[in-house]
């Protein structure tokens, strides 16, 4: 490799990296202010949010990755082209070509990398993500517990819950009905309060009574403490990704066998996101450059702009796009490819318009 090329790509790593950082805090923002959220109202330990954050970045970056060599490449370029460093290379023989060279090299590898995190990382993260809402859920079960509802997904019981206090975690009225085989009527357990320790609902101060077969009152007693649990519950949540957008290409091919068109329709939608995403990556980097050559006067303020514009334009492109293949008004290739191709056309024109020099 040449020592102009590993200049140029020293030159765009830390601008590359600014740019990826930038644009998943701000994706990341909404998620963080939700885990406060958690931390601060509902108990969740910090380690814990962390982990959920940590889970939440891969899917994430495969998103602000194209994003953010986009903008590191124009504040690169644009910064070579202020400085005159452009007009040298163009002076030492260097084309348009040659200065896009390691750019594309870059971006070739880059996308390699996207594609390892959607079909490898992403997976595995949605997972994690589940399973340590599961942990979450059976240290705390309460935050599976919504109040006035009644509950009929435990194995033994029947649960209604009033009030659930939030800062102490204790129920107030609980209601449960306690099913059994051998009678047409459940047991009835009535607790003025309950806390949870570990996957047991402890109820306190509470009353009891048992029916006979003709529905009759049989029994009614009190007891100060009677543990409920609850791990029959929680055992149930199926921790098996599902949603599509945690599959890897293969699976969701693999996905598309013995359904109608019509069910294939969010599938195919999702393959195509999963391969134009990455490679726009590449597109974005040349446009990047050919954008930022030539125009002296764009400081970090300028490709800011321009990057945000066109970003946000391409963003908006392909989600209308995807909604529109969804409902089956657009065919799902042109619905994701649409934004992509118009991506191609104005790179290759304003490519041709600087293609005989970089001034």
């Amino acid at each position: 490799m040449k020592i102009i090329e590993k200049y140029i790509l020293g030159d765009v790593k830390k601008p590359i990296i600014f740019g990826v950082s930038l644009f998943t805090f701000i994706f990341l923002i909404e998620i963080i202010v939700s885990l406060m959220e958690n931390i601060i109202v509902k108990g969740i330990s910090l380690i814990d949010v962390l982990r959920i954050l940590s889970f939440y970045l891969p899917p994430i970056l495969s998103q602000t990755i194209p994003m953010g060599v986009f903008l590191g490449v124009m504040i690169t370029f644009s910064k070579f082209t202020r400085t005159s460093e452009v007009t040298a290379m163009s002076s030492i023989g260097m084309s348009l070509k040659d200065i896009l060279k390691p750019i594309i090299i870059l971006a070739s590898v880059i996308t390699l990398f996207i594609f390892f995190l959607q079909e490898s990382i992403i997976p595995r993260s949605f997972r994690k993500l589940e399973e340590i809402s599961i942990k979450i859920a059976y240290e705390n079960p309460v935050f599976q517990l919504k109040e006035r509802i009644l509950i009929d997904e435990v194995e033994e019981y029947n649960l209604y819950i009033d009030n659930i206090e939030r800062k102490t975690d204790e129920a107030n009225n609980v209601l449960i009905f306690q099913k059994d085989d051998k009678s047409n009527y459940p047991t009835i357990l009535l607790g003025n309060k309950a806390y949870w320790k570990d996957v047991n609902m402890v109820l306190e101060e509470s009353k009891f009574y048992t029916f006979n077969q003709d529905g009759t009152l049989k029994i009614e007693g009190e007891f100060s403490q009677k543990k409920i649990p609850l791990s029959s519950y929680f055992q149930e949540m199926n921790i098996e990704v599902k949603d599509i957008e945690a599959m890897p290409i293969k699976k969701l091919f693999n996905s598309l066998k013995e359904k109608t068109e019509k069910e294939k329709i969010p599938f195919l939608v999702e393959i195509n996101r999963k391969i134009a995403i990455p490679l726009s990556t590449i597109v974005l980097a040349i446009l990047g450059v050919v954008l930022s050559v030539g125009h002296h006067r764009s400081g970090k303020g300028t490709s800011f702009g321009i990057s945000l514009g066109i970003i946000f334009t391409y963003i908006v492109c392909l989600n209308v796009g995807m909604v529109m293949a969804n409902k089956g008004v657009v065919s799902p290739y042109v619905g994701v490819w649409l934004p992509n191709l118009l991506l191609v056309s104005g790179t290759l024109l304003i490519y041709r318009r600087k293609s005989g020099g970089a001034r």
